[in-house]
């Protein structure tokens, strides 16, 4: 039990959990636990590069719009709640490793669902890390999306194929997560080409009334009453509705995708290696 394999002493003493969404609406080309898979994903990854040990995925969420949400995500609960639920659930396994003399420093939580944004800044995090003898909690979010950094590494690209990706916007259920999905193998492309199909027969706004998750959660956005106004207010969303409205499809930049979440995979090992 001395020997180390290729990470050395760093081997496990970072601990990675995630936290997505369990039951959330994509449309028919996404799974619902898609944000989940996305976090998924990057720990993984993030695991293989720095020796970090992945525990589990937290299986709670939120989200910053409140009560709301549950139209598009039954598995919805208010933030103070999601903080509580899971900063317990982080506390009971990390006490299990912790029995059993397995030993670590930090706990990095990967968030791949935007709703969640905000849970970081409870004080519970930090009560938790001192009540487990820890340094610290680290937060990082699953996609670190920069089009400009990302497109420009690209060496040899056509500026068609540049201006195609600088155009690409961030939201929900749009072209970036539809693409990003690939990489995990989570599309189902036959039902992508029967949204693309269905937008081209009846028209976008017959689509977001059957699927207004779609498009940055576009039916919503564009057809609900003022309860959704909290939703008008999150950013990118509405920039997400009108790129996709002015596409008319949902396209799949694989390549791009990939290059998405090498740097995201990459950014968060960094955050850990410090």
């Amino acid at each position: 039990m001395k020997d180390w394999g290729p990470y050395g002493k760093n081997e496990g003493n970072v601990l990675v959990f995630t936290i997505g969404n369990p039951n959330e609406g994509h449309g028919p080309a996404l799974p619902r636990d898609n944000d989940s898979r996305c976090a998924n994903f990057v720990a993984n990854k993030v695991c293989e590069l720095t020796g970090a040990r992945f525990i589990a995925a937290i299986p709670y969420a939120t989200d910053r719009v409140g009560d709301i949400a549950r139209d598009w995500s039954p598995a919805y609960m208010q933030m103070d709640e999601c903080v509580e639920k899971s900063a317990t659930f982080v506390k009971i396994h990390c006490e299990a490793l912790q029995a059993e003399g397995i030993p670590f420093t930090r706990v990095l939580i990967i968030n791949g669902h935007g709703g969640n944004i905000g849970i970081e800044h409870y004080e519970r995090w930090n009560e938790i890390s001192s009540e487990l003898g820890m340094e610290s909690i680290l937060f990082s979010f699953a996609i670190n999306y920069e089009p400009k950094v990302l497109v420009n590494s690209i060496p040899r690209i056509s500026d068609e194929t540049r201006d195609a990706y600088l155009g690409i916007k961030e939201g929900h259920a749009d072209t970036l997560e539809h693409s990003i999905a690939t990489v995990y193998n989570a599309l189902d492309y036959g039902k992508l080409a029967f949204i693309n199909a269905t937008i081209k027969s009846h028209g976008i706004e017959e689509a977001l009334k059957k699927w207004p998750v779609l498009g940055g959660l576009g039916g919503y956005l564009k057809f609900g009453d003022h309860r959704y106004d909290p939703l008008r207010e999150i950013a990118g969303l509405n920039e997400c509705l009108e790129k996709f409205e002015q596409d008319g499809q949902i396209y799949i930049f694989s390549d791009f995708a990939r290059l998405v979440m090498d740097a995201s995979v990459e950014n968060t090992a960094k955050l850990i290696s410090l």
